[in-house]
């Protein structure tokens, strides 16, 4: 004879993205608020807390940022720890970390805008090296290049493709 449970539970169809997100914030979170520095000392949320919301939306199969919202915050809300922020709270904190653009124009009159966004750089470098993937001291090979993504934006420019878009510098390390 099969035994039957009754479970008080709450189920969700994001449930799996549960140990996912424990592990994000087990290897990174620590890294993320002390590169970033702590975006408030008693309430709202670190950094930390909003970029692991951020990744929820597109590894739950969000395509913008308002998902979090829309649909995935009662599902993400049951986890007894990790919290979730709004939107409004991403795209604010993302707007907190945003630095203005460099231009220069060239001996042929030509301008070009330009973003080092050290501080994300920083980021960047210190996550692969607290998660292991760069050693520090290591020598590494870098490939930089632009992709072109064509776009309608008000502050798309020309390409030489002949489009409106954005060039946006991917970097591969190997």
């Amino acid at each position: 004879m099969a035994k039957v449970a009754i479970k008080s539970e709450r189920l969700t169809p994001f449930g799996g993205i549960f140990p996912i997100m424990e592990q994000f914030t087990s290897l990174l979170s620590s890294t993320i608020d002390s590169t970033l520095g702590l975006r408030c000392k008693l309430y709202g949320y670190q950094y930390s807390e909003i970029i692991r919301s951020l990744l929820c939306v597109y590894f739950c199969g969000g395509s913008c940022v308002e998902d979090v919202t829309a649909h995935l915050m009662s599902h993400l809300s049951l986890h007894p720890t990790l919290r979730t922020c709004s939107a409004d709270t991403i795209l604010r904190a993302i707007n907190e970390l945003t630095r203005e653009n460099i231009s220069y124009t060239s001996d042929a009159g030509k301008s070009y805008d330009f973003n080092t966004a050290d501080t994300l750089n920083t980021l960047l470098l210190n996550c692969l090296l607290s998660t292991g993937q760069l050693k520090e001291g290591g020598e590494y090979d870098v490939d930089f290049d632009h992709q072109f993504i064509e776009a309608e934006k008000y502050d798309a420019k020309p390409t030489y493709k002949k489009f409106l878009g954005y060039r946006s510098g991917v970097a591969v390390i190997g």
